[in-house]
């Protein structure tokens, strides 16, 4: 069964449709503001990838949540997911790892190593695993305004 034989076409639509930054959660806010601070921009819509929640473009400095993680519940592990790789990609546009480690959950960390393992190229796994770590910290939204703020 397809997605549009369960919901109204005007329900799918809206909810793919494009949302103003204002539709994240205020905890998120300061997040939003330093990132647009270094230059960065923000887009709540889908990205240019097929199947993506989110998107970081080195080359544009431009960010994509997709609007589809707001109902999903995710749309803060997938704004902070993409704001770590904004900060890597600082001073040079050129991603590089920020040297972040966290103790994880054993159960955490196997799956974060097999999704890297089965989606993610062997040369981005040292960055993906440093943004998959931190979407599920605590102190994240501090912890990534103090590296844009002395990375870029």
């Amino acid at each position: 069964m397809t997605v549009d034989a369960v919901l109204p076409a005007a329900l799918i639509a809206s909810t793919l449709a494009p949302q103003p930054l204002s539709r994240l959660p205020a905890d998120l806010q300061p997040l939003v503001q330093a990132l647009q601070s270094k230059g960065f921009s923000l887009r709540i819509a889908l990205p240019p990838a097929r199947g993506a929640y989110g998107l970081f473009e080195a080359k544009s400095k431009r960010l994509w949540i997709s609007p589809l993680t707001i109902p999903l519940g995710i749309v803060r592990q997938t704004l902070v997911h993409e704001a770590v790789h904004a900060a890597q990609s600082c001073p040079t546009g050129k991603l590089t790892p920020l040297g972040w480690s966290a103790q994880l959950n054993p159960v955490v960390e196997r799956e974060i190593s097999a999704i890297l393992l089965r989606s993610y190229h062997h040369g981005n796994r040292v960055l993906e695993r440093e943004a998959f770590t931190l979407q599920g910290q605590r102190d994240a939204v501090p912890t990534l305004i103090k590296a844009l703020h002395a990375r870029c």
